[in-house]
């Protein structure tokens, strides 16, 4: 991906945020790739930068630089861009407040959604932390941006997402699965590792637990929410690309990383990219909807060649308390055992903590992850596999002897 010059609020708090250049190379690259690279560097500018409550932010006003046809190295075309936006800049010192609100996760979505749409004017996080959680005068441009993007925000449980192909859908789910690993470029973090050949049933399963684990199972029947099954299907929006599930990752980050109003922010950008991560990729979404029909937790899984994958889980604090975790793990070792899979796989974890509480559910932590579960061979659907045979030859390596 090359590095593209900058374009408006770059130069905020004076570091360098890689934004999309000119509208020929945004138009070639994939949203959530732009998307991506901007929250790498956002999460360094608001590092250290908070004090309790508040921090200082420069918001610059909108200022063309044209650098189309500029064929010089992208290092000397981005000091160039850095010179010419400083003449044109103009700053507005905003307080922002580490507090977050249902209203405030609606206009982060809504800010969001204009920005993949296409509207270069959102195409700056910064500027969207400013806009939302800042205190500036009423007459300030960033409110009109927040109430054009407010007037303009898809319904609760509307999927907006991109319409991915079959093909980008898996190409973008093997990094998340750890396929670095399995084709030899680099090593990953240990796996949670659950051997489901051994069992004919899931109450097998749940009868080697420990007693304190079995009797968290045997809370599940009680629990008031429904889960449905929904397959993310390609050139479709996929069906957790609302706001109702976006709710869910930033609540679930916000939750386990902003322990400090220094995270706070950082724990926001961490949840824009893992949202534009799970949205962009195959397989099969299990949701979790209360009483009231909220979305209060889901689960994203992967099956590819032996092994399913627990890719990812988020639930909002409500979804939390209600089990819906230990309900995703049981659900997907019972479907497992009936498929006739080898390995369930719940991939990393984040702290030991959460290691340990796999361990007591049977998932052992195993550094050669690769060797045991066999992701060799095509993903599988809901009406069977799915062969791909370029992917299956690029992603194809022997095994070293185990």
């Amino acid at each position: 991906i090359p590095c593209l010059p900058p374009t408006i609020g770059d130069l905020a708090l004076g570091v360098p945020v890689i934004r999309a250049g000119p509208e020929r190379h945004r138009q070639s690259l994939p949203q959530m790739v732009l998307a991506q690279l901007s929250l790498s560097a956002l999460s360094l500018a608001f590092t250290g930068l908070l004090s309790p409550m508040v921090t200082r932010v420069e918001v610059l006003e909108a200022c063309s630089i044209h650098t189309d046809g500029d064929m010089r190295p992208p290092l000397a075309r981005l000091a160039a861009s850095r010179r010419a936006f400083v003449a044109c800049r103009a700053e507005e010192r905003v307080l922002v407040s580490a507090i977050l609100t249902d209203e405030k996760v609606e206009l982060l979505f809504a800010w969001l959604s204009m920005a993949f749409a296409g509207d270069r004017r959102y195409n700056d996080l910064m500027l969207a932390f400013a806009a939302i959680f800042g205190d500036y005068d009423e007459g300030s441009a960033m409110r009109s941006l927040v109430e054009e993007a407010r007037a303009k925000m898809p319904p609760e449980n509307q999927p907006v997402g991109e319409r991915f192909s079959l093909r980008e859908r898996e190409a973008a789910s093997l990094g998340a699965m750890g396929a670095a690993q399995w084709t030899g470029r680099f090593k990953t973090r240990p796996h949670a590792l659950l051997d489901v050949r051994a069992f004919e049933s899931v109450d097998a399963w749940v009868c080697k637990l420990p007693r304190g684990s079995r009797r968290t199972i045997a809370k599940l029947p009680s629990q008031n929410w429904s889960v449905n099954a929904l397959p993310i299907r390609p050139n479709q929006p996929a069906p957790h690309s609302s706001l109702a599930h976006f709710r869910c990752v930033v609540a679930h980050e916000v939750r386990l990383l902003a322990d400090s109003p220094e995270a706070f922010f950082d724990a926001l950008s961490q949840a824009i990219g893992r949202y534009v991560n799970t949205v962009s990729q195959a397989g099969e979404i299990r949701e979790y909807r209360d009483a009231d029909d909220r979305v209060i937790a889901f689960a994203h899984e992967v099956r590819k060649g032996r092994t399913i994958r627990g890719q990812w889980f988020y639930s909002t604090d409500a979804g939390s308390k209600a089990y819906t975790w230990f309900h995703s793990v049981h659900d997907l070792v019972r479907r497992a055992i009936a498929a006739d899979v080898d390995i369930v796989d719940l991939g990393p974890s984040g702290t030991d903590a959460f290691s340990q509480l796999k361990e007591r559910y049977g998932f052992a932590s195993v550094d050669n992850w690769h060797m045991v579960a066999d992701y060799q061979g095509p993903f599988w659907y809901e009406g069977g596999r799915e062969d791909d045979a370029l992917l299956d030859r690029i992603f194809r390596i022997k095994r070293p002897p185990g």
